[in-house]
């Protein structure tokens, strides 16, 4: 025959009869499954009564309730005990089966994680992930990271708009330039040493050039790095 100790499961505060022999050992709940540490209720020290006066002599604690029973073995099928036997109703976990992290060795939090939360470290890929600490960007310098993108687009509209401007006007500047031959065409249109073709063309492809390094700022920095840099806390 063997001594049975009842101890209070701290999560459903359920009674649970145990052998003397797993008191300091992790044990699991058979009612809320909770894995804790089950103590010797009689090493505990007995609370102080109400309106006791300080240094006075507590109460001598009442004994805990003892129960003999036989301890049988468990069914293969179910770690728990049955609890109409008279038996433990609790699981004993054993340190070798507590699932550990292999980077650190600490406990996994839920035993199936794939990330360890203490280090880090991946059990599919076997790579640590790297953590730091770092300040959030303020709305401030989210505008001033995202300024050069917002001025490359409106610089590229507003060459597009000039150069339709100048392509409508273009041909009005050229008479009575330089350029200006002071003849008429058969359909009645000034003739110019330099057609007005060449000036658009010429303005064309600068404007495009400009337009093109404008919008490769933007798109680098409002769509490939829209957030600024990192700062790491020291």
């Amino acid at each position: 025959m063997a001594s049975l100790v009842e101890v209070l499961c701290p999560h459903c505060e359920q009674n649970l009869k145990v052998p003397p022999a797993v008191f300091g050992k992790k044990v699991r709940c058979k009612h809320c499954e909770l894995a804790f540490v089950a103590e010797d209720p009689a090493a505990k020290p007995a609370p102080r009564a109400k309106g006791a006066k300080p240094g006075a002599k507590a109460a001598p604690p009442k004994p805990k309730k003892v129960i003999k029973a036989e301890v049988l073995e468990p069914a293969a099928k179910s770690p728990f005990l049955d609890d109409d036997e008279g038996v433990q109703n609790v699981e004993i976990i054993k340190e070798d089966d507590i699932p550990r992290c292999p980077h650190c060795a600490k406990e996994l939090d839920p035993p199936d994680a794939k990330v360890c939360l203490h280090c880090g470290f991946n059990n599919l890929t076997r790579e640590r992930a790297e953590t730091k600490k770092v300040y959030e960007a303020t709305p401030m310098e989210v505008f001033l990271h995202l300024l050069p993108g917002i001025l490359g687009v409106v610089l590229s509209i507003v060459l597009v708009g000039l150069n339709i401007w100048f392509i409508t006007n273009v041909r009005e500047w050229m008479v009575d330039s330089i350029v200006d031959m002071d003849e008429k065409d058969a359909a009645g249109r000034p003739k110019f040493y330099i057609h007005p073709a060449a000036f658009m063309f010429a303005i064309g492809i600068i404007s495009a050039r400009l337009v093109l390094q404008f919008m490769r700022v933007a798109y680098r920095r409002l769509i490939l790095n829209p957030r600024p840099e990192e700062r790491v806390k020291k």
